[in-house]
This record gives C-alpha cells, sequence and structure tokens, in this order.
C-alpha cells in the first residue's frame, strides 16, 4: 500500500514539472465545462497612414475650373512679357478702301514713289517734255483728332494728283524730290494740311489746304474737299473738289479746277485694284490766252486715265503699302475748238508708304 502511494505521488510530481513550461490553457465557463475559453487578442500595431477611407473624394471638372480655385487661370492666349507697342495695323485699317482720310491721332507716315514716263512735245507752252523721271519723299503726321499735316504729294483718296500743271503729274513735289531726267534738279516742297469734317462708316468728308513752297517753279495753292463713299467695307469711291492757283511771273494767275475720281476694290483684305481718272479744267481765267496774245486758248479740259494695284504687309510693328500704277496724264483733251485722243503722254509710277504705330496721344480735339 505504501508503495502504491509512493508511486502516485512520482506520477503527480512528474506530470507537474511538465506542466510548469507550457502556457497556461485557461478556461471559462460557456454553457458547460470543459470549453476553451480564448485568449484576448493583441491590440493593433498604431496606423501611420492616413485612413483611404477618411480621404475627401477627388474634385470634379467643375470643382477644378470653378473659380473658387485659386490655382486655376483661364487663358486663351499667353501672358506679354513686357511692355508692347501695338501694331499700326492695329490702328488703321489694313484694308485700303476702308481707311479715313487721315490717320489716327500720334501715327506718321513715309512716302515714297518713282515716277518714270513721257511726254510728247505737243506745242502746249507749260511743261516739261521727252523722257521724264523723278524721286519723291514725303512724311505725314497727324497731331490731333482727325488733323493731318505733312511735306508730301501723297493723300489719302487724292493720289495721283489730276493736275496737268507744273508737272503733268509726274512727280516732283515732296519733302525731298528731284528729277533725273530730261534733267537733274530739285522740285517743289508740298505742305499740306487736312482735317476730316466729317465721317462715319459710309462717308468721309475732308477739307485741304496745300501750299506749293517753290524752289523750282512757282508758287501755288490748292484748296480741297474730298469726299470718300465706302461700300461694304471693301469698294470706296473717292471723289470731290480742288481749286488751284497757279502763280504766273508774267501775267494773272492761273485758275484751275479739278474733280478726281479714284475707284478701289479690296479683293483681300490686304491686295486692292484701283481705277483712277477724273476731270481737269485748267486755266479758266483765260490767262495763257493773254500771255500769248491768243495763239493758245484755253480753258483746257483734260481726263486723265490709270489703273494700279497695290497689296499692305506688317513689318515688325509698322504697315507698309507697295502699289505700282500705269496712267494716261491727258488721256483725253479738248477745249472750246477742237480735242485730241492722246496716248503718247503715259507715265508708270512705283510707290511706298509706311505707317508707323501709334506714337503718342497728342490732344484730342
Amino acid at each position: 500500500m505504501g508503495g502504491l502511494v509512493c508511486r502516485a505521488f512520482c506520477l503527480f510530481s512528474l506530470v507537474g514539472l511538465v506542466t510548469l513550461g507550457q502556457p497556461v490553457v485557461t478556461f471559462a465557463q460557456s454553457g458547460g465545462w470543459g470549453e476553451p475559453i480564448a485568449a484576448p487578442a493583441e491590440p493593433e500595431p498604431a496606423r501611420t497612414e492616413p485612413n483611404p477611407e477618411w480621404a475627401d473624394a477627388p474634385p470634379t471638372e467643375y470643382e477644378e475650373r470653378s473659380p473658387q480655385n485659386p490655382d486655376w487661370v483661364e487663358e486663351t492666349e499667353p501672358p506679354p512679357v513686357g511692355t508692347r507697342r501695338p501694331r499700326a495695323s492695329e490702328s488703321y485699317d489694313p484694308r485700303y478702301a476702308n481707311r479715313n482720310l487721315t490717320m489716327p491721332r500720334g501715327m506718321m507716315r513715309g512716302t515714297f514713289d518713282t515716277v518714270v514716263g513721257r511726254r510728247k512735245d505737243d506745242g502746249q507752252p507749260f511743261g516739261t517734255t521727252g523722257t521724264i523721271s523723278t524721286m519723291n519723299f514725303g512724311v505725314g503726321i497727324t497731331l490731333a483728332n482727325d488733323f493731318e499735316i505733312g511735306f508730301s504729294r501723297y493723300r489719302m483718296g487724292s493720289f495721283p494728283g489730276v493736275s496737268v500743271f507744273p508737272n503733268f503729274g509726274f512727280g516732283g513735289e515732296g519733302l525731298i524730290t528731284f528729277s533725273m531726267s530730261p534733267e537733274a534738279k530739285f522740285g517743289d516742297i508740298p505742305f499740306y494740311a487736312r482735317f476730316e469734317a466729317y465721317e462715319n462708316d459710309v462717308v468721309k468728308l475732308g477739307i485741304d489746304a496745300v501750299f506749293r513752297i517753290p524752289s523750282r517753279t512757282e508758287f501755288g495753292f490748292l484748296g480741297g474737299i474730298p469726299l470718300r463713299f465706302i461700300i461694304h467695307e471693301q469698294f470706296a469711291f473717292d471723289t470731290g473738289m480742288e481749286f488751284v492757283v497757279d502763280n504766273n511771273p508774267q501775267g494773272p494767275s492761273i485758275w484751275s479746277l479739278n474733280i478726281p475720281f479714284n475707284f478701289i476694290a479690296n479683293a483681300t483684305d490686304r491686295f486692292f485694284l484701283k481705277l483712277n481718272s477724273g476731270m481737269n479744267m485748267f486755266d479758266l481765267g483765260h490767262t495763257v490766252r493773254t500771255a500769248t496774245s491768243g495763239l493758245v486758248q484755253g480753258p483746257f479740259y483734260f481726263i486723265p486715265l490709270g489703273f494700279g494695284a497695290g497689296y499692305t504687309v506688317d513689318a515688325g510693328t509698322t504697315m507698309m503699302d507697295i502699289f505700282a500704277s500705269f496712267r494716261f496724264p491727258t488721256f483725253y483733251g479738248f477745249t472750246t475748238r477742237a480735242s485730241n485722243l492722246n496716248a503718247e503722254t503715259w507715265q508708270v509710277t512705283i510707290g511706298l508708304n509706311i505707317h508707323s504705330p501709334v506714337l503718342f496721344k497728342g490732344s484730342a480735339l
């Protein structure tokens, strides 16, 4: 009996030693004995990244374009870099037929033309005959609203002039001008002032005063009323009246009346065509008849005929009109006694007008 107790004690002691190194399994009552009780779950580690379920939804296209978004900028063109000077074509219409009779305030125009042609010797007591060629430089500037001055034979709507005296339209007038044939000489200097008295989308009306400062011929004065009609911004009809007084060192001054006629058509916004004619009534006061003792009797009437073409281009901030024309300055002439068709007097003109951008605001007269 003692041995049996001893063996039992040893068995329990061995079991206790074995269980000392094992984890303790706990039990809990859950409807009955013998059901294991789960060990408590270990705590989850702290979250170091944001929970994607908590993040805001991506912005919609409307929210991105919303004015409340300071990062959104609506741009239709790149922002300007520095100060940009406006182009001349932004102030003065590149369509030749749709321009005003004066440039915008603060704009300048440089003019150049060269004329080559021939006038036959018809026995008349005025004007050079033979082969004639000239070069003419001029300048114009608009000082105030609708008020333009310059030293040039070019004026919008009044070029080329229909006057046959003193140079039959062969040039010889400008701020700097000279003839190359039949002899080399400097020409006269015309000073003009033009005021555009009335203008709307269809009608432009101006007033001209032109003084010929003589350095080769004689003093002269022109008072004109240029008139322009515009049709659909692509076509223009230029006309008006010009009263001319030319000094005559041998007697009374010579009075003349010019009625120009120019038709301009812009085939494109830059390319234009021109047809010019008119009427020149020269020596209305019969001065030539008095000076020649009746051998040559006026008045004299001349109808010129010409045509030309030109193209307008932008060159940096400037705008240039490049043009060429061919004309018979006395295509049809007549007096009260006779008439004559004259195709032997002709001229070719090549010209260039350069318009600056608006350089100053000036006075708002």
